[in-house]
């Protein structure tokens, strides 16, 4: 848990469950901000994914 609460490690659902038997906080609110979080870390590097587009299906 030490390593999840210094931002070295991700929520699993496994502790989102954990936490909220432990707190009381809904573990889908907890992953949904793990989540929300996550795509902001992405979105700093952004412009460093290169991916060539699909060509659409027929």
């Amino acid at each position: 848990m030490s390593t999840l609460l210094n931002g070295n490690a991700n929520l699993s659902a496994d502790m989102a469950i954990r936490f909220e038997k432990a707190f009381g906080i809904k573990a889908d609110t907890l992953l949904r901000m793990q989540t929300a979080y996550e795509l902001a870390q992405a979105r700093e590097h952004e412009q460093d994914i290169k991916v060539e587009k699909l060509a659409k299906a027929a």
